[in-house]
C-alpha cells in the first residue's frame, strides 16, 4: 500500500511561470490561463515527467503548448437562445 500525499500548489496568479511544476500547480496555471482542468487529466497527456526527489514534475511550456493544441482542436459550435 502506498501513501499518497497531497501536492502543494506553488504558483499564484501574477507570478512568473515556473520552468517545471507538479500536477496541482500545472492544473492551476492552465485553469487560470486557458480553461478548467483537473490534476488527474495531466496524467493522461503525452508529457515527459521528471522525478527529482520522488515527485513528478512537468515542463510548463510543454504542458501549455499541449493545452493550447487541445483547445484549438476541440469541437466548437455557436450557441444561441431559441426564439420564444
Amino acid at each position: 500500500m502506498t501513501t499518497q500525499t497531497r501536492q502543494r500548489i506553488t504558483w499564484k496568479a501574477g507570478e512568473t511561470l515556473p520552468e517545471y511544476a507538479n500536477k496541482a500547480t500545472l492544473a492551476c496555471i492552465i485553469t487560470h490561463l486557458l480553461y478548467p482542468i483537473k490534476n488527474r487529466t495531466i496524467e493522461y497527456w503525452p508529457l515527459i515527467a521528471h522525478r527529482p526527489n520522488r515527485e513528478n514534475v512537468y515542463n510548463v511550456e510543454d504542458a501549455l503548448s499541449y493545452a493550447k493544441f487541445k483547445l484549438k482542436n476541440a469541437p466548437s459550435y455557436k450557441q444561441a437562445l431559441s426564439p420564444e
